[in-house]
């Protein structure tokens, strides 16, 4: 682990807000590479908001303390559970694991998590973190092994940071549109106002998109009702967002939701067999389900 000396220089160096921001992506730098060194990312493919930050945005990207996966092999929950226990076991280049273990282990019928506090030498009250492997479906997708954007930290670790398996980024952006469907949070609206401003496989994402959500047995993809959602400014949490960005960036809440209504119009552009799917909440279309996914696999 780096040094407090050293956060503090990565800090000033990077415009993070305080010692802690960088503290926590360290931390989270640390816990992919264990968890690389421990042939966990075998058995789970990397998502989520941290993938957009680590493998995508860089240190533009905004701070998370969760670390997501998806299980994409035939290893049980519980084996999954106990490997992920395993791999927390013992400090890692002097970070130590700590659980109140009523509560900082537990398993659903989707997953595993653990909620380690990681301590090190400059900091004896730790921070929590969270890490969720989701067993509810596997990946679409071929998985993509993903190189870490480079930080300027990354030269003080007593290691490289490996590449980690992890969903293709038209999957995560799908799952990005699936939360945004069924949740109104900043940290959503934040994500999918920065990747639409990147160029995007569009038709892949629209079919990603039906599929996650028809998978969920709740409604389908609807671009008006989640564009209904997207622009419901009073339930979003502006000083939650500025936490977690850099000191020079300033969030626009209109111009956030401008760019999800106008960068995601291609959402309603759906084919025949995504509108059935769309609508089949009964999941009775599951061969033409079937059929769109192994179409994306070969995409």
């Amino acid at each position: 682990m780096l040094t407090i000396a050293q956060l503090r220089q990565a800090a000033a160096q990077s415009g993070a807000r305080d010692i802690a921001f960088v503290e926590i992506d360290v931390m989270l730098t640390h816990l992919l590479q264990l968890f690389h060194e421990r042939n966990l990312t075998t058995q789970v493919a990397f998502k989520g908001g941290t993938y957009l930050r680590k493998m995508v945005f860089g240190p533009r990207g905004r701070l998370s303390t969760d670390l997501d996966f998806t299980c994409r092999t035939d290893i049980s929950r519980d084996d999954l559970a106990l490997a992920l226990m395993e791999a927390l076991a013992e400090p890692y280049h002097g970070l130590s694991f700590h659980f109140d273990r009523s509560k900082d282990w537990y398993q659903t019928d989707d997953g595993c998590a653990a909620n380690p506090i990681l301590r090190h030498a400059g900091n004896a009250k730790g921070v929590k973190i969270k890490v969720q492997i989701s067993t509810r479906e596997r990946p679409i997708m071929p998985v993509v092994v993903s190189p870490q954007v480079d930080q300027g930290y990354f030269r003080d670790l007593a290691f490289s940071p490996a590449a980690i398996p992890s969903l293709a980024l038209e999957e995560v952006v799908a799952e990005k549109i699936r939360a945004a469907s069924q949740r109104s949070k900043i940290r959503d609206l934040y994500d999918l106002s920065e990747v639409s401003q990147r160029p995007l496989r569009k038709d892949l994402i629209r079919s990603l998109a039906v599929l996650k959500l028809w998978s969920s047995r709740g409604p389908g993809l609807d671009l008006a009702r989640l564009l209904a959602r997207i622009r419901s400014r009073g339930v979003y949490d502006m000083a939650d967002l500025k936490n977690l960005l850099r000191r020079d960036q300033h969030p626009d809440l209109d111009g956030m939701i401008d760019r999800v209504v106008a960068n995601f119009q291609f959402l309603g552009q759906m084919t025949d067999g995504e509108r059935a799917l769309a609508a089949d909440r009964s999941q009775r279309e599951r061969a033409l389900a079937e059929t769109l996914a192994a179409g994306l696999m070969e995409a």
